[in-house]
């Protein structure tokens, strides 16, 4: 089975508006162990993650959200975020669908800045974006799970 691919394409005005790009998710364990390592790597940077273990990996870098970056010296960060964006290629011909430039030479092609942060927003979407829901269902689990530990202890009639 192959794994989830979008399309996006670039909404700013500028040169890149209307160039379309590739998303294609990491493996289970290449997204796991990147989010192991972004952990890994504001944690040590004294960055402060509310709710977060460490260790964690994807699912709680999808806790964090992107702003985890910010938590980051900037070497680690760039290291994170080039892994991340390996993910995308472009599509430079809409017509031919099958013809993608992978990321080292599609990022020669982006000509503004703000396409780059979009990118890399849209990339990160794509990976931590189906926790969202997965994470909401474990919230309303631990409600429950703390609901049940607080209620009164059935008195039996016997």
């Amino acid at each position: 089975m192959a794994r989830k691919e979008v399309t996006v394409t670039c909404p700013h005005e500028g040169a890149d508006k209307g160039k379309r790009f590739i998303i294609t998710r990491m493996s289970a364990v290449d997204a796991d162990r990147w989010g192991r390592h972004c952990l890994q790597a504001a944690a040590a940077s004294g960055g402060d993650i509310p709710g977060v273990v460490q260790g964690g990996g994807i699912a709680a870098v999808a806790a964090a959200g992107i702003g985890i970056f910010a938590a980051m010296d900037p070497e680690r960060m760039d290291v994170l975020i080039d892994r991340l964006m390996q993910c995308i290629e472009m599509q430079p011909d809409p017509g031919n669908p099958t013809m993608r430039l992978n990321w080292s030479i599609a990022q020669t092609q982006i000509e503004e800045i703000p396409t780059i942060g979009w990118l890399q927003s849209e990339a990160f979407k794509l990976h931590v974006d189906f926790f969202k829901g997965a994470g909401r269902l474990f919230s309303l689990i631990s409600l429950m799970l703390g609901t049940e530990e607080s209620a009164p202890v059935p008195v039996s009639e016997t």
